[in-house]
């Protein structure tokens, strides 16, 4: 691992985490302003501002740690650890604006 990529890599996924969290804001909020949503549903819409940031970060971290420890360009792979999730709150967050016509 270099120490460019690094923080390349590092930069984007912070990055990353600002704009996941501009998503769900923005998103989120259009979702509770439409009404009709259960309080269970608005828990997890909360709960995804801070998540889904603090997954890149986690992810962030985990590549510093490893270009710190010594390991191989496989760490690189990190830096999908918030894709599932991203993916699941797309899923989630389209199938209540849906819902909520």
């Amino acid at each position: 691992m270099s120490l460019f990529w690094v923080v390349c890599s590092v930069v984007a996924q912070l990055s990353l985490a600002f704009m996941l969290f501009m998503l769900v804001a923005f998103s989120a909020g259009g979702i509770a302003n439409a009404g009709g949503v259960s309080p269970r549903d608005m828990l997890v819409l909360n709960a995804a501002l801070y998540v889904l940031p603090l997954l890149c970060l986690v992810g962030a971290g985990l590549i510093i740690h490893g270009y710190l420890s010594g390991a191989s360009a496989r760490s690189y792979w990190w830096h999908l650890l918030p894709i599932p999730a991203v993916i699941a709150y797309i899923v989630f967050a389209l199938s209540l604006s849906g819902s909520s016509r």
